[in-house]
């Protein structure tokens, strides 16, 4: 294994990078056991680590008398630095740190990341594992690699900022390997890490290599995120993943061939769609008009293949009379079919957005005309609370549904408040 530092650190900033390079070397290990001699990472814990960890859990003095299941709920409390040095302490130690599963929030797995020039200044293929151990991504309890092809081999780079803010790249080689199925081997290791029960899943490849995974079934993942270039890759993670979802993003755009299929409407029967609060397609999606009006989600965003003005229509409708979707934000309905605006805001009842309603709503509206190509908008009000109410937007290429008015009161007084969701 080899370091590549961009600058070097004082040794002061060395000592406080060590463990996390340590660590590296951890992670590294578990790609290919043949590793292991050259990152040894099985020696001794020093005095400072067994210090460090006595602190960290309080005390060592009932440890040796606990039996092995307790010693497993004792470690499920330790972050991953402290299950390091607790492992080395002795063999059962090792084996009750190796026993208790690791809790990792989220893995990602995406191919071609164009985000590392810090790399290179020309693109190249890769595969980036990116772990996360926390549900904020900005907490910094994540890691990420970056699998590459040299040659016959596979060189897997992680780069970290030392103290001073410094980028430095931690290299390893692979002999004789191909990187993306290296990358995704190193990523479903640490699914298994987590006992296959990370929060949120996220997936970007062209063609997963399903001969070689490990995934029976991931029960706890609740947001997943797919971009596949076909329907044999979609149906193979839908039957890994529970019914009930809160978020489901499905990209097909690989090589710009957005418009060459679209997701068939029997497929879109699959619960994990139709009782998803979010959806969201990057694709084209051959939803009916009545599987459309029976959508679980609130907030959702997709190309229409076959969504009429009446489905439409009828939607809107839904909500007005109080049987729209539950806690409704908002929904973006993508096209380049010419919609007979008409037809789609026939028998409702609009006020349009005029000089009176701009006056009336005017930091809403500066607002909302900044964030969007304006279009045409009408403000539509329920007909269950009149304070309450939906911007339905009109472009060339969306047609868009808001909730944006709120009841609201202000010394005694009710009035609408309109807010973008």
């Amino acid at each position: 294994m080899s370091s590549t530092p961009v600058e070097e650190p004082k040794k002061e900033e060395q000592d406080g990078c060590k463990l996390e390079f340590n660590i590296f070397g951890e992670f590294l290990d578990d790609i290919e056991h043949e590793n292991a001699g050259i990152l040894n990472s099985n020696k001794p814990a020093t005095e400072k680590d067994i210090d460090s960890l006595i602190k960290f859990i309080g005390g060592f003095q009932y440890w040796p008398l606990l039996n092995e299941d307790c010693k497993i709920e004792v470690v499920k409390y330790l972050d991953y630095p402290s299950r390091c040095k607790l492992e080395r302490c002795s063999r059962a130690d090792y084996e009750a740190v190796g026993k208790t599963p690791i809790e990792v929030y989220s893995v990602a797995i995406i191919e071609n990341e164009t985000i590392h020039s810090s790399l290179s200044k020309e693109q190249f293929d890769n595969v980036t594992v990116c772990v996360q151990f926390d549900h904020d991504y900005n907490s910094e309890k994540r890691f990420e690699l970056i699998f590459s092809q040299l040659g016959d081999d596979t060189e897997v780079r992680w780069l970290q900022l030392n103290p001073r803010n410094r980028l430095e790249s931690r290299n390893l080689i692979l002999k004789s390997c191909n990187y993306y199925v290296e990358a995704v081997k190193f990523g479903e290791k640490w699914m298994k890490k987590g006992n296959y029960e990370m929060k949120e899943l996220n997936i970007v490849m062209t063609n997963y290599p399903f001969e070689i995974s490990q995934i029976k079934f991931l029960p706890r993942c609740k947001s997943i995120s797919i971009a596949a270039n076909d329907m044999e890759m979609i149906r193979w993670w839908f039957q890994k993943i529970p019914d009930q979802l809160e978020n489901l993003h499905i990209t097909t755009k690989f090589d710009k061939k957005r418009e060459t299929w679209a997701i068939p409407s029997e497929f879109l029967n699959a619960p994990q769609i139709m009782l998803t609060p979010v959806l969201y397609f990057c694709s084209s999606v051959a939803f009916t008009d009545e599987q459309f009006l029976n959508l679980k989600a609130n907030n959702i965003s997709f190309d229409c293949v076959n969504i009429t003005e009446d489905g439409i229509n009828q939607y809107i409708k839904k909500w007005v009379s109080g049987k729209g979707v539950e806690n409704f934000k908002r929904a973006l309905l993508w096209s380049n079919e010419n919609y007979d605006e008409s037809a789609i805001t026939h028998g409702l009842e609009l006020r349009p957005w005029d000089s009176d309603f701009e006056e009336e709503a005017a930091g809403f509206c500066w607002g909302f005309n900044t964030r969007f190509f304006r279009g045409t908008c009408y403000q539509i009000y329920s007909k269950i609370d009149p304070y309450e109410s939906l911007t339905l937007r009109m472009s060339d290429d969306c047609v868009s549904i808001y909730k944006t008015g709120r009841r609201a009161e202000r010394n005694g007084k009710t009035y609408s408040y309109y807010s973008m969701p």
